[in-house]
């Protein structure tokens, strides 16, 4: 898998043309999968997480049709 693969949330919403608040109701409602769609690159003591989205997995995602999801 090459690295590109695996954007930053910012570029993920541009690229996908979707907002921030969308991604993360997509991840919250597991529709997106941890490790398969998204991960956390952040080192366990951070305070915060920082997140990586896989482009090509959540673009297949968002082509599936709602009903079939």
């Amino acid at each position: 898998m090459a690295k590109s693969d695996w954007v930053a949330t910012g570029v993920a919403c541009l690229k996908l043309g979707i907002s921030a608040k969308h991604l993360w109701k997509l991840r919250d409602e597991q529709l997106l999968k941890q490790g398969k769609h998204w991960k956390n690159i952040a080192r366990p003591q951070a305070a915060r997480p920082t997140y990586r989205w896989h482009l090509k997995r959540i673009e297949a995602v968002l082509e599936t049709p709602q009903e079939q999801r």
